[in-house]
């Protein structure tokens, strides 16, 4: 998962809890990436009230999207859209769109599709440093024994 992409808050209003909120509220949206068996999924969930609409802006062939809408107890509904992209190595320097729509204001999530490395720059350092410890240890026990052998008659 890539993490958060944005997020917004809920307003807070005197008197209201959040199972009872307002009659409004501003969309809450996240945005992440998962990449898994050769496959990418770019995951978009808006959560509101009343139910903001969500789609997609892409460039390219070989996608598919899946919306699911759930209805929460205190008014607001989550809609949750997966973008499945089949070939990311196709696609990467792509850019995808989340479109949330809400009360007549359209608001655009962007990621950039990349070709889903397994490795990241901190794996990638702490690989390197652990070779770098082995081989020092490696050097000192080496030296020790030699300096060893060398005291005895």
């Amino acid at each position: 998962m890539r993490g958060v992409t944005s997020a917004s808050s809920i307003p807070s209003v005197p008197g209201r809890s959040w199972e009872n909120p307002a009659s409004c509220s501003l969309p809450t949206v996240f945005l992440h990436t998962k990449f898994f068996d050769g496959h990418l999924n770019v995951t978009c969930s808006a959560n509101a009230r009343p139910a903001p609409l969500v789609s997609w802006k892409v460039s390219g062939s070989g996608m598919d999207n899946s919306t699911e809408t759930i209805s929460h107890p205190n008014g607001t509904t989550s809609v949750i859209s997966v973008l499945q992209v089949k070939d990311p190595k196709n696609q990467v320097g792509n850019e995808v769109i989340c479109q949330v729509q809400h009360l007549g204001t359209l608001t655009d999530f962007r990621q950039a599709l990349n070709n889903g490395f397994w490795f990241s720059v901190p794996l990638l350092l702490s690989i390197v440093s652990l070779v770098i410890l082995l081989i020092l240890i490696s050097i000192l026990l080496y030296w020790k024994r030699r300096r060893t052998q060398d005291r005895e008659p």
